[in-house]
């Protein structure tokens, strides 16, 4: 795409962000419209997202992937588990820069993508991994290794919890979870767990922190970012399962 239509994403980022209280240099600004640019063209071809128009993907993707950054560790190892299109994972690596990010999905199109994108933007510290994360976590030199785990308008699962996080996470390290709706009911309710309603929400070595709110701009529903906090060493090689 030509530099007249970089320039408006860059400036409608530009300003999206200012008015959510985001403060944004002009060249991130430019690498997230480069995002946005390369999603558009390979959305043709691979279906990457439903969501077309450019002020509704700055907001549904950009700032939806960058509003919770507040919440979430600025540097170290950090895994974005069903990454799709890359958000959140490549909004946050272009944020903090410090993250040496992994992005992780099991469609074989979708990381091809991520790879083009990655070098297109000339990012350093950033790795793309075709698989499930049911094999990731079950990988050696994964095992507590990560300071976050990121993941974003997925289902989440207690095995989320109890298996990858316990697995790859380095103690202290977080897992954030965030989209639409109640991570409790989309976790089954926490099935099994005994206590009061935080303690519902912990299991084994991941301790549940807080579930923090926030707004999208011209959205009204609330949205949410569920933080767990490992606490323990974990158990490499135990408890993984497979679907």
């Amino acid at each position: 795409m030509g530099t007249a239509l970089n320039n408006e994403f860059t400036n409608l980022i530009l300003k999206f962000t200012g008015k959510a209280g985001i403060a944004l240099t002009e060249r991130r600004a430019q690498l997230l419209s480069r995002h946005i640019q390369l999603m558009i063209e390979w959305n043709l071809r691979l279906n990457l997202t439903r969501i077309t128009g450019r002020e509704e993907i700055i907001v549904k993707h950009i700032l939806d992937s960058i509003l919770p950054a507040k919440f979430l560790p600025s540097s170290g190892c950090a895994l974005d588990v069903g990454t799709g299109a890359g958000f959140p994972g490549i909004p946050l690596k272009i944020v903090y820069p410090d993250l040496q990010m992994v992005l992780l999905d099991s469609s074989r199109k979708k990381v091809s993508f991520l790879a083009a994108v990655a070098a297109a933007l000339g990012l350093k510290g950033i790795r793309v991994f075709h698989g499930r994360w049911q094999d990731f976590s079950k990988v050696e030199e994964h095992a507590n290794k990560f300071e976050l785990i990121t993941m974003r308008a997925l289902r989440l699962e207690p095995e989320h919890i109890t298996c990858l996080a316990s697995m790859v996470l380095v103690p202290g390290g977080v897992l954030a979870w965030w989209g639409v709706g109640d991570a409790e009911r989309l976790a089954g309710g926490w099935a099994g767990c005994e206590g009061s309603e935080t303690d519902k929400r912990n299991y084994s070595d991941m301790k549940f922190q807080d579930d923090l709110k926030y707004l999208l701009p011209g959205i009204k529903q609330r949205r949410a970012v569920w933080l767990w906090r490992k606490t323990g060493i974990g158990r490499p090689g135990a408890g993984v399962t497979s679907s």
